[in-house]
């Protein structure tokens, strides 16, 4: 069922889609497929919330490379390019720190982003087959399969649009923070 032609039941009209009504939509997902293995249908029958936590793992995993990447970006490229002052404190002007946070975003998201998509697409895999668990190795194949390494990046500049402005203003709004409580 698409969320754009959802009807009320009783009246045939259309409804407009509402989170909890999404939020019961996938609650209430088709059951499994016959040819899903019998735990697997058990387990959805047994614990339908499951269903909102396809991919989760692999968000827990793309956070390491994103916030490592991100860090050691950000202090690299601080140590660089920021001059230590004679109080042996390294002071950088507000737009120093947007611009080292933003290449710091830009760097991370590239790193992080096969996660995003792997994750992406087990959630998606709830849509095209309710009641089926997609598990990594079956979604980083048919990613590879479909579009090779490059598959693994298909959205990234549009991520950018998000990630760059959010973690530069982040990192600025630190380091800004840092001085006014001079820690």
């Amino acid at each position: 069922m698409a969320f754009d032609t959802i009807h009320n039941s009783a009246s045939g009209e259309p409804v407009r889609p509402s989170c909890l009504r999404t939020a019961r939509l996938i609650y209430a997902e088709g059951s499994p497929q016959p040819s899903a293995a019998p735990i697997t249908r058990e387990f959805f029958q047994t614990l339908p919330l499951l269903k909102f936590y396809r991919g989760f793992t692999v968000s827990l995993a793309g956070i390491v490379p994103y916030a490592g990447t991100a860090f050691l970006t950000w202090g690299y490229l601080r140590a660089t390019f920021i001059p230590v002052a004679p109080n042996g404190r390294r002071r950088a002007t507000p737009l120093a720190d947007l611009g080292i946070g933003a290449l710091s975003g830009a760097l991370a998201q590239t790193v992080s982003y096969p996660f995003e998509v792997v994750r992406r697409r087990m959630q998606v895999g709830g849509l095209t087959s309710p009641g089926r668990w997609l598990h990594w190795g079956e979604t980083v194949h048919g990613i590879w399969t479909r579009g090779g390494a490059r598959g693994f990046f298909v959205g990234l500049s549009i991520g950018y649009l998000k990630i760059i402005p959010m973690n530069a203003v982040s990192f600025a709004v630190w380091q800004g923070m840092k001085g006014l409580l001079d820690v």
